[in-house]
């Protein structure tokens, strides 16, 4: 048999605001009204069929304050007309300028006293002997600037000597549930400041005093279950800033309970989730009986674990309740979708759809598209072919404008490394009838190619893609590109359809021709080309005055020195020695060719003339440099012992240098020579012609 509980209204004569609105708190939130109260409602944006129940209870609360209040306060809520107006009035009135009963009990009344500074510093600092000076209802009285008592101020800094001498003072177990201005009670600021200790002991002495008389609860889990101002609870505060051993003392506590969201929308166990915090998640699945997993927008921790993509966090969620693949947000989206947006990992989509693979069929709101679609428009293909492998159903599914995965996929330009043909290696998709669908509009995603001007010469050519296919309006999508307005992109684009569609090829290579003529043949053109020799003969030149100034040296500081008689070279009988100096005078004469001709250079503007000298000079240069090296292997060989390896290394080095100059130089060559052949057979052909 179950008895009715009469709630007893707190009655407020002007002294100790907090704790009688404290107490009212809780009766409003017993009665579904705290929201009312604290939030009001705006009559314009509640639907008609409603708002008749939100004034009802809007009246029913405005009515609580009014019966909890003495006659002489009355007049200051006289006026108001709802139950938020009533409230703030009280709080802006008393919750500033909060009184109380002065210390000699003769009934007079006082304004508060402002914490001195001594007193806050002990508090904070945990300095005992300090505050044994200050009478025992001082504690109660004095405030800081946000109504912290001195209990809030020794939480707040982890003081646990300090809370633990403070809670014993027979008046100051009431400082336990005692909010400052912002509603934070001592075990919300301890439980933020990660205080373990001090958590302890405030939940310890609030187990021995007795149950509340109003909601028949113990105190401690009243105390546990407090909010402040933006409904958060002590757990809140402590998932919030990473405090893992403060949050399993807190549920081991109070197991039973729920937790709510606050006035963000999100629950502890959602915030876990959405920062990582992969053993706070842990903690709060294996430690409470059935918390409460709703966060933002509608959405479950499991959404805000895909969206922090999280394998570990996604897999320990979905082992604890597997069915949240399907909940969705307040636009439909499911953890699936919002993992196809973000480009989660692939392997947190398979662990989804693994769940359940119906997910993969599932629509938002906007549009009806699936995650398919979304994964498709952002580019991200390892997703696409993971939710294909495990439904490919799914592709045949289209929005509520017919779009397709294809038509997705050329919706969004920016992605310069992405193509679409890519789609082809999948097995699902490369089929025509995909690749060739239309939309309402009759447009294939080949259409939507040209409208958003995608640049995919690997899906024109496909022989799975109609090229002739029409749109409602009778338009191929090379037509579209025709239409579209001139710029560089479309201009290519253009180009693309004209030599991939059948029949076009002659007429492209054509345009292609002439439009290079044009260009090559135009005065922008020709000073760009000017330029550009003219900055090849510089860096030409440099390497070419530097052999120049190397072998010019060399010829003089010759290798084994002079004979004192007669001045002549030591080792010029040596057959090696003839080589150096023969390999040496050919490099300094072929560099000094060279450093001529680009002096010519700067004298004339013609480009077949810059053309031409840059060519000569580029091969002296080329001779140059084999011959130096040579000429360097050479001059070791001659001075070294015969019997050490050292002199057949350098032999052995040079020579490599050497044949691959040669081929490099023979490449050059034959590639001159072809050049020149084609223009000499060209221009017979014209002169036949």
């Amino acid at each position: 048999m179950v008895i009715p509980i009469q709630s007893i209204i707190p009655c407020f004569q002007g002294s100790g605001y907090d704790i009688w609105s404290s107490k009212m708190r809780t009766l409003f939130i017993s009665e579904d009204l705290w929201e009312l109260v604290d939030m009001g409602y705006i009559e314009e944006e509640i639907s008609k069929n409603a708002i008749r129940d939100v004034r009802k209870k809007d009246a029913k609360a405005l009515f609580l304050i009014q019966q909890a209040i003495a006659e002489n306060i009355f007049p200051q809520i006289s006026k108001a007309t709802k139950s938020k107006e009533a409230w703030d009035a009280l709080q802006i009135e008393y919750q500033r300028t909060t009184k109380v009963a002065t210390q000699d009990g003769d009934g007079s009344q006082t304004n508060i006293k402002t914490m001195v500074d001594i007193v806050y510093e002990a508090a904070a600092m945990g300095d005992i002997k300090i505050l044994e000076e200050i009478p025992e209802s001082e504690f109660e009285v004095q405030l800081s600037p946000k109504h912290n008592t001195i209990l809030h101020i020794a939480s707040e800094f982890g003081q646990t000597d300090c809370v633990k001498w403070i809670l014993e003072l027979p008046s100051c177990s009431s400082l336990l549930q005692r909010p400052n201005m912002n509603g934070d009670t001592p075990l919300h600021l301890a439980a933020r400041e990660g205080h373990l200790e001090v958590v302890e002991a405030l939940i310890n002495t609030a187990k021995q005093l007795p149950l509340d008389i109003e909601t028949k609860t113990s105190s401690e889990k009243v105390m546990l279950r407090m909010t402040n101002k933006g409904k958060d609870t002590a757990l809140h505060e402590a998932v919030r800033y990473w405090h893992s051993d403060v949050v399993k003392l807190l549920i081991e506590e109070d197991p039973d309970f729920s937790y709510g969201a606050n006035d963000s929308g999100t629950t502890p166990l959602y915030m876990a989730a959405e920062r990582g915090y992969r053993d706070v998640v842990k903690i709060i699945i294996d430690n409470s009986t059935s918390p409460s997993y709703n966060g933002l927008m509608g959405r479950t921790a499991l959404h805000a674990a895909v969206i922090c993509n999280n394998q570990e966090i996604t897999k320990m969620i979905l082992g604890w309740k597997s069915d949240l693949t399907k909940q969705v947000d307040e636009n439909g989206w499911s953890p699936l979708h919002c993992g196809a947006e973000r480009g989660c990992d692939p392997t947190i989509v398979g662990e989804l759809l693994n769940i359940d693979k119906s997910v993969a069929y599932l629509t938002i709101k906007d549009g009806n598209k699936t995650a398919l679609h979304i994964a498709s428009f952002h580019h991200h293909t390892k997703i696409v072919e993971e939710i294909v492998s495990h439904s490919p159903g799914c592709r045949e599914q289209v929005d509520d404008k017919g779009n397709n995965a294809f038509h997705f996929a050329m919706m969004k330009k920016g992605d310069d490394d992405y193509y679409i043909h890519s789609y082809f290696r999948n097995k699902w998709l490369r089929t025509r009838g995909l690749v060739n669908e239309k939309d309402a509009q009759g447009n294939t995603p080949l259409h939507l190619l040209s409208c958003y001007q995608i640049r995919d010469v690997g899906l024109l050519w496909r022989h799975q893609v109609d090229k002739k296919a029409y749109n409602n309006e009778k338009l191929t999508a090379y037509d579209m590109t025709l239409r579209a307005k001139e710029n560089v992109s479309a201009k290519r684009i253009q180009e693309q359809f004209e030599w991939a569609m059948p029949g076009n090829t002659s007429m492209a290579m054509e345009k292609s021709m002439k439009k290079l003529k044009k260009e090559t043949e135009s005065k922008e053109y020709k000073e760009k080309y000017t330029s550009e020799l003219r900055k090849q003969g510089e860096t030409h030149l440099i390497v070419s005055a530097l052999i120049t100034t190397v072998t010019f040296a060399a010829g003089f500081t010759l290798p084994g020195g002079y004979k004192e008689d007669d001045g002549k070279a030591i080792l010029s009988k040596k057959a090696a020695f003839g080589a150096f100096v023969v390999t040496d005078t050919i490099a300094m004469v072929s560099s000094l060719c060279a450093v001529f001709l680009h002096f010519f250079m700067t004298m004339r503007k013609d480009d077949e003339f810059l053309e031409k000298h840059l060519l000569w000079a580029f091969i002296f240069t080329m001779v140059g440099m084999g011959a130096m090296a040579i000429a360097f292997a050479t001059g070791l060989y001659v001075v070294l012992p015969h019997s050490s390896g050292l002199s057949f290394l350098s032999c052995i080095l040079c020579s490599c240098f050497f044949l691959s100059f040669v081929v490099e130089y023979c490449q050059f060559w034959r590639g001159t020579i072809s050049d020149m052949v084609d223009k000499i057979t060209s221009s017979l052909k014209k002169k036949k012609e």
